[in-house]
C-alpha cells in the first residue's frame, strides 16, 4: 500500500458522511473491529458493524461528522472530530429499550483511531468521547 496522505484520510470521512452503509463497509476488512462511545465492547466484523451503522443512520437521518484535524503515521490515522445528528427515527439502546425519536440535537466531541491494515481496508476503528454526555441529548436510558 502506498502512504496514506491526508486528503485520503479525508475522502474516507466523506463515504461515511454519506451515510450509504455498503459504501463506508467496502472501505473495512472483512474482521474489522468498531468501537465507539456508546458500545462497551468492540463489534468484530462486517455484519455486526452493517448492523450498528443502519441503526444509526436510521435513527439520525443526518448523522454528520466534521474533521478539525487528520494526524498519520504509517497505516495510523487519528482524527480529531466531532459528530452530531437529530434523533429523529427509531432507536435501540444498548440494554435492548426502544427509544421513541426524541427531535434532540447532540454533538459529540471526539477522537477516532483509525488503522488500516496492508490492503488499505481499515482493521479498527476506535473513537473515544464521553457517551454519557449523549444520553441526555437524545434520551437514551443510563
Amino acid at each position: 500500500m502506498t502512504q496514506l496522505t491526508e486528503q485520503d484520510a479525508r475522502q474516507m470521512i466523506a463515504v461515511v458522511n454519506t451515510r450509504n452503509v455498503e459504501k463506508v463497509l467496502e472501505q473495512y476488512a472483512e474482521d474489522a473491529t468498531f468501537q465507539v462511545p456508546n458500545l462497551d465492547k468492540p463489534l468484530t466484523g462486517k455484519a455486526a458493524i452493517r448492523s450498528y451503522l443502519t441503526e444509526s443512520f436510521v435513527a439520525f437521518p443526518d448523522w454528520n461528522m466534521e474533521v478539525s484535524k487528520v494526524f498519520i503515521q504509517g497505516n495510523d490515522v487519528v482524527v480529531i472530530d466531532s459528530i452530531s445528528g437529530t434523533h429523529t427515527g427509531p432507536l435501540t439502546a444498548v440494554d435492548g429499550t426502544a427509544v421513541a425519536p426524541t427531535n434532540k440535537k447532540f454533538v459529540q466531541e471526539q477522537m477516532t483511531r483509525v488503522v488500516l491494515n496492508q490492503h488499505g481496508k481499515v482493521q479498527s476503528l476506535r473513537s473515544y468521547g464521553n457517551a454519557a454526555n449523549l444520553r441526555p441529548l437524545t434520551g437514551l436510558p443510563k
